[in-house]
């Protein structure tokens, strides 16, 4: 027997029907839900160190690769990701393949993530000549002049891109010639700063800032803008002449080679050399500036007390030592070779020991003097 609905029960059948079937339309038109993606996400964290590596004539070493080198952060070796060759001029050639030897693994895309953050190539060295100048010492004079003309090949060793300024210290710290790339005064330059007393000339006024559409990248970089003459005046020692000096080049990019024309460091006595209070706040400053000293001893002595400040300086800031009381050429010569460029060695921080730690480098399998300006990771950047 059939059921009979009155028109309250029909009409409520009518809207859910309805309702239905606006749930269903509404679901069709909808687009149907995206697959996941799934990809790799890299993230990477980059330590870098600045070294160079030479022969016992001062040649650099071309071609190195990670595989050459040997990095100790504190306890721990890390591996090298990556290795750049920081110079002007031209690029140095690869090293050559050793017989037998098989191709070159695919670059992982972490390897490509940390060589694509590594430095661009230098426009150009920053190079300062520091005279340290003793007018009550004519035996040290003497090694300034026999010097001198040899300093012309240092400047003709330089790329033309390299940027060249001289200062000295006598009495105090004197600014003779900025930042420049026109070589043909730097000699005469030198020569007036040999000599105790003189007054360089005035710093030059800041110049017009350039229009918008002239490009300054290729001008020459200021030190005067930097420099702090009233501490300059103030400078009673070669030790805190230097830190006055890397206190201006730190604002300035890039690393910094400072020629150090010298004859001591230090104060002797009976007890032998000692470094003054101010030698231990130089080297900080010439570190934080990065500017490695490359000291040429111009003293006439195969040794002497004094020497022992000036290797001291250019062992704490990377740089190197050489005498030129017998071989000025020499000396020159491989001091030239020696600043040619550098090496930028990439570390990725997830492999440094979360303690940090004092960084060390050798060589794999290969003799070679490796200059390294003191640097420690601080703790907390590595991950494990």
């Amino acid at each position: 027997m059939g059921v009979m609905r009155g028109p309250r029960s029909v009409f409520r059948s009518a809207c859910q029907a309805a309702l239905v079937f606006l749930t269903w339309a509404a679901a069709s038109a909808q687009p149907p839900p995206e697959a996941p993606r799934f990809g790799d996400e890299i993230s990477v964290r980059l330590v870098t160190v600045v070294v160079r590596v030479v022969d016992g004539a001062g040649e650099p070493l071309l071609g190195l690769t990670p595989g050459d080198f040997r990095v100790k952060v504190g306890a721990r070796e890390v591996p090298v990701t990556a290795v750049d060759w920081v110079a002007t001029g031209a690029e140095p050639p690869a090293a050559p393949a050793a017989v037998g030897a098989v191709a070159a693994a695919p670059v992982s895309p972490v390897a490509e993530e940390v060589r694509s953050a590594a430095p661009p190539a230098a426009a150009g060295k920053l190079v300062v000549i520091f005279v340290q100048a003793d007018g009550n010492s004519p035996t040290r004079t003497r090694g300034h002049l026999r010097t001198l003309p040899f300093t012309r090949e240092l400047l003709d060793a330089l790329q033309p891109e390299d940027q060249v300024a001289v200062m000295s210290f006598d009495s105090h710290l004197k600014l003779w010639q900025d930042f420049t790339r026109d070589r043909a005064a730097i000699p005469e330059t030198i020569y007036q700063a040999i000599h105790y007393g003189g007054s360089p000339p005035a710093p030059p006024a800041p110049p017009a800032p350039p229009a918008p559409d002239i490009a300054a990248a290729g001008d020459a970089v200021r030190l005067a803008d930097h420099f702090d003459l009233a501490a300059a005046r103030d400078a009673a020692s070669p030790e805190r002449a230097l830190a006055v000096t890397a206190e201006a080049l730190a604002a300035l990019p890039g690393e910094k080679v400072v020629v150090f024309l010298a004859w001591g460091l230090g104060s002797f006595s009976s007890w032998g050399t000692r470094m003054t209070p101010a030698f231990a706040p130089a080297v900080r400053e010439l570190k934080a500036a990065r500017a490695s000293v490359f000291v040429l001893d111009v003293t006439e002595a195969d040794s002497h007390s004094m020497e022992v400040g000036l290797q001291g300086i250019a062992e704490a800031t990377g740089g190197s030592y050489g005498k030129t009381n017998l071989f000025p050429g020499f000396a020159v010569q491989q001091l030239a070779r020696t600043i040619s460029g550098y090496y930028v060695l990439t570390l990725e921080a997830a492999a440094v020991p979360a303690a940090g730690g004092e960084v060390e480098v050798a060589l794999h399998g290969r003799r070679a003097n490796v200059l390294l300006r003191p640097t420690a990771v601080p703790a907390g950047l590595g991950s494990r």
